[in-house]
């Protein structure tokens, strides 16, 4: 039992705009009753605020004020809260505050770049908004300055080693922003001595760079509704997703999408880049190229294309740059051929020539891409080569060259295939650099792992039987389900389970493209060795409305009677991430934690039925592509030239299809 007050519950500071409605809250406990008053610092005294007398304070900020509460109780015992700062931003642009803001920080005022001639001091500034008031933390070229978590940092003589780029990290519970980068350079003919007898004669120092986040965006189509079907995109980004995964991308992986959902999953992938960021897009399947402009094709294309069926890449670049990320990388594995010359050419717009784009072309132009098929498993050959040097740490293009170099020594593609790199990249970036952690960084890696990540479930049945439930995320549309019996009453025997879809699950298998045979392979490399009594693959779940329900049944006989039993249970999954993300109710911030997790909800109903099994969808497996005939590609790649253009019309009309043939090869085309 308490004895003595006891704050529950304390104010906190904040800094908010002129004329904002605030309330300040202190709660406290004690065994008899108590009594509030609110006290602001007001000409060098402390002054009793007018019915202030209540554990919540709501005030309207028109100036910058100190606050306190002193709780009492009947006994004479006080105790005062800590003091609070509530300051007060004037001269705001008009609507810079949003309506609908919750106090997470804005940024008001951006540190500016200074250049001094010789050792002066240099202030940089960086003011923010925010309730409660937002903490600061600084960054010089990406490393983190422990000591300065002020507005502002004072330098009284700037020295070489203080120079290079500034960044402040601004953040509270709500979440955190970054400033403007700032730079701090110094002149003169003393500093560049300084400069030179700091480093050994003969040696240079490798200069580090860092990420303030790393998304990846991978897609993958494979099995298309009006035109040939691929054979490799699916492994690839399931291969790629666990190699990315490895450096630290929060990788969104996606198979078999449709027009519309592709465009929605882009624009949520944009909106998860950040000042800073690396960005990374990959496109396995059909497209096509005609005047440096790259076209997607998703699985809904209907046969001939239409200028609306298909995507620009050049149009997703632009999105990227204007993210104001650090790197932007864009891997496409698709064919480069164009084969309707009476559509007319679209607008073209130039790129902003930022010095941080990269493009990986997995042939070069006017050109096909392959893939090879070994048993049962294929890869295209731009990825069986990529997977080889992703993880080096080295500059991107020089990781990529050496791939196309492998790719040259390839005899499947020898004079069928030539990869092609073209970039504007100023700075030695590597997909392996470090990201510039803080804690808040950390708990984003740990809700985004939380969003993909779905726990074992305990079912128990009525009779006494105990099933685990275990996923396993293919991809972020995909999810493997396995049913494990982990305990059984000895008066059971010849029991089975079986996971069922529901009737929800079940029209989205048959509007679904994925062939199963094609997952069962993947299956088999992705497996991490445990087993089970069932498996219920869960694939498009991009277009689920609804939460998923699971149908698990149980069959077995009793060694009591001779009756074989069935029961029955559903569950309840939440509606998986990847389905509200692309809803748009969850795309805030990859930080957001998932309220709703992977907590099950049981419903039990019992019933003697014959036995029955659960049958899988059959289909026809894939055919192969031909490819004779080809138009040879040129013998050497581009691989310094910049990207010169944008595309800000949609895409051109593209003819029908036809195949040709390869002993070892299959090739991504559309042919007239």
């Amino acid at each position: 039992m308490l004895k003595e007050i006891v704050i529950t519950e304390q104010p906190v500071s904040a800094c908010v705009p002129l004329d904002f409605p605030l309330t300040l809250c202190c709660k406290a406990q004690a065994p008899a009753m108590l009594h509030y008053q609110w006290f602001q610092w007001w000409e060098h005294s402390c002054k009793e605020i007018p019915g202030g007398n209540q554990p919540d304070l709501h005030i309207v900020a028109r100036q910058t004020q100190l606050y306190v509460c002193r709780i009492s109780d009947q006994h004479q015992g006080t105790v005062f809260s800590q003091w609070v700062k509530v300051k007060v931003i004037n001269n705001l642009p008009k609507g810079f505050v949003p309506p609908s803001w919750q106090g997470e920080p804005l940024i008001v005022t951006q540190p500016e770049s200074v250049h001094v001639t010789s050792q002066h001091p240099v202030q940089l500034h960086c003011c923010a908004l925010g309730i409660p008031a937002p903490q600061f933390q600084w960054y010089l070229n990406g490393n983190c300055l422990a000591k300065k978590r002020r507005q502002q940092i004072q330098i009284k003589t700037v020295k070489p080693t203080d120079c290079g780029s500034y960044l402040c990290c601004v953040s509270n519970v709500h979440g955190e922003r970054w400033s403007e980068s700032a730079d701090i350079t110094l002149g003169g003919e003393d500093v560049q001595t300084s400069q030179k007898s700091s480093v050994s004669p003969g040696r240079r120092q490798p200069e580090v760079y860092f990420a303030a986040g790393k998304v990846a965006l991978l897609i993958g189509n494979n099995s298309y509704l009006n035109h040939p079907n691929l054979l490799a995109p699916m492994v690839d980004v399931w291969e790629l997703s666990i190699l990315l995964r490895s450096i630290g991308f929060c990788v969104i992986s996606l198979v078999d999408v449709t027009h519309t959902e592709m465009l929605i999953t882009i624009t949520q992938f944009l909106h998860l880049l950040d000042r800073g960021a690396y960005g990374l897009f990959y496109y396995a399947g059909h497209g096509y190229e005609r005047s440096g402009r790259n076209y997607m094709v998703p699985i809904d294309a209907p046969q001939p294309y239409k200028p609306e069926n298909c995507i620009s890449v050049q149009k997703i670049l632009q999105k990227m740059q204007d993210r104001k990320t650090a790197l932007n990388v864009v891997l496409l594995d698709t064919c480069r051929k164009w084969y309707n010359s009476d559509c007319s050419l679209s607008k073209v717009y130039p790129l902003k020539p930022w010095g941080n784009t990269v493009y990986g072309f997995a042939t070069c132009e006017n050109s096909e891409a392959y893939e090879v098929q070994d048993g049962e498993f294929s890869s295209g050959i731009f990825v069986k080569y990529l997977k080889k040097h992703i993880l080096k740490e080295k500059k991107v293009t020089h990781m990529l060259e050496e791939v196309l170099e492998d790719i040259g020594r390839d005899p499947l593609v020898t004079g069928k295939q030539v990869m092609e790199i073209r970039h504007s990249l100023n700075e030695p970036r590597s997909l392996t650099d470090p990201i510039c952690t803080s804690g808040s960084d950390c708990l984003r890696r740990i809700n985004w792992e939380q969003k993909n990540e779905m726990p074992k479930q305990a079912i128990q049945f009525s009779c006494g039987v105990e099933v685990e439930l275990r996923f396993q995320k293919v991809f972020s549309n995909l999810t493997h389900t396995f049913a494990r019996l982990t305990s059984v009453p000895s008066h059971l025997t010849d029991i089975r389970v079986i996971l069922c879809k529901s009737s929800e699950m079940a029209e989205l298998s048959l509007t679904s493209s994925c062939r199963p045979h094609y997952l069962d392979s993947l299956l088999a490399l992705s497996s991490d060795g445990e087993e089970a009594d069932s498996m219920l693959r869960l694939h498009g779940l991009q277009k689920c409305q609804n939460d998923i329900i699971l149908k698990i049944d149980l069959h077995y006989s009793s060694l009591e009677a001779s009756t074989r039993f069935q029961e029955t249970m559903h569950h309840t999954i939440p509606k998986p991430w990847i389905a509200r993300l692309l809803s748009g109710k969850d795309a805030t911030s990859v930080c957001k934690v998932n309220e709703a997790g992977a907590t099950l909800h049981d419903h039990m109903t019992t019933k003697p039925t014959p036995l029955t099994t659960n049958s899988s969808d059959n289909k026809p497996p894939a055919h192969r592509l031909d490819n004779a005939g080809r138009m040879p590609c040129s013998a050497q790649s581009k691989s310094c030239s910049e990207p010169e253009e944008n595309d800000e019309s949609d895409i051109f009309t593209l003819q029908t299809t036809s195949d040709k043939k390869e002993s070892f090869c299959t090739v991504r085309t559309d042919k007239k």
